[in-house]
């Protein structure tokens, strides 16, 4: 759904994303799903136990590691608060060939996809990122910001 917000081209995405912890908590999936876009993007975070390095402040973005259909179950189990099968689902359609980008920093992201997707990752990063390894289901309303 598309909503123009009073008389400016600005639009509203409805953003469905969820949060799952795997890996003995090392690995950290963000599945994204908009009603402006065809298709989910997943992040990955690494943890990893090398504190001299901070790379695992870095996320990386995969477009192909899930069709829209695989997204939507995934998010559909955790918004019925069934972490377990939307882990094993994780794992049986996760596809490692969709990788975008390696390190997807905000520069990076922002030339790795479109304005409309790198608007809802500015948006949820903060949630997604300081709310550490609580996994689950998340709804939030982006105002999607016209660019230069």
């Amino acid at each position: 759904m598309i909503i123009n917000r009073d008389d400016d081209d600005s639009r509203i995405i409805h953003v469905r994303y969820g949060i799952i912890v795997a890996n003995k908590k090392h690995s950290r999936f963000v599945i994204v799903r908009t009603d402006t876009e065809d298709y989910p993007l997943v992040f990955l975070k690494e943890r990893s136990d090398d504190e001299e390095y901070e790379y695992d402040s870095y996320y990386m973005l995969y477009k192909a590691a899930l069709t829209a259909k695989e997204a939507d179950k995934i998010l559909d189990l955790l918004k019925d608060n069934d972490k377990r099968k939307a882990n094993t689902l994780l794992k049986k359609y996760f596809k490692e060939d969709g990788l975008l980008c390696e390190f997807a920093g905000p520069v990076r992201l922002d030339d790795a996809v479109p304005d409309t997707w790198y608007d809802v990752w500015k948006e949820i990063e903060g949630p997604v990122t300081f709310r550490r390894d609580l996994p689950g289901y998340y709804e939030a309303d982006v105002i999607e910001q016209d660019m230069f």
